[in-house]
């Protein structure tokens, strides 16, 4: 399973369009900073959290899913403080019983595993920078850092 991971596109919404529809996802995770630019992105498997530079959004702030039986949360970060450091993130990961968190705000590229939990920051769109999960039919987890050429 291949999975888009989105942050922060602040305005890159041709880029992020053609990102989307050029290649074959099976869901994208977008992780708020520029929820108008997925206005005229028709994508069956989306998730979508709102970020704090998302003005008047009605998209929730965080998302708990499951997805072949791995529970992922999905948040922007600002509320969670992820530009001092992600202990507040973590800790609400581990009341939610997540083994994957996806956030953003930083706008910088990062991944690590602290108590079981993989936390992972795709960096900024803005900047062209992403992030692609694999999980394979084991429930194994693999994380590229990709980067957009126009």
């Amino acid at each position: 399973m291949k999975i888009c991971v989105i942050s922060d596109s602040h305005g890159r919404n041709k880029a992020l369009e053609d990102l989307i529809k050029l290649n074959d996802f099976d869901y994208v995770f977008f992780l708020g900073d520029g929820l108008n630019d997925l206005r005229d992105i028709e994508y069956e498997n989306i998730k979508k959290v709102s970020g704090n530079c998302d003005f008047f959004s009605s998209i929730a702030e965080t998302q708990v899913f499951t997805i072949r039986g791995i529970k992922i949360l999905i948040t922007h970060g600002h509320k969670f403080k992820v530009k001092v450091n992600t202990s507040l993130l973590l800790k609400y990961a581990k009341e939610q019983g997540v083994k994957l968190v996806c956030y953003g705000h930083t706008h910088k590229s990062s991944l690590e595993v602290i108590d079981g939990v993989m936390l992972l920051n795709p960096g900024a769109f803005r900047d062209y920078k992403y992030a692609i999960i694999d999980i394979d039919n084991k429930g194994g987890i693999g994380v590229n850092f990709e980067e957009y050429h126009k």
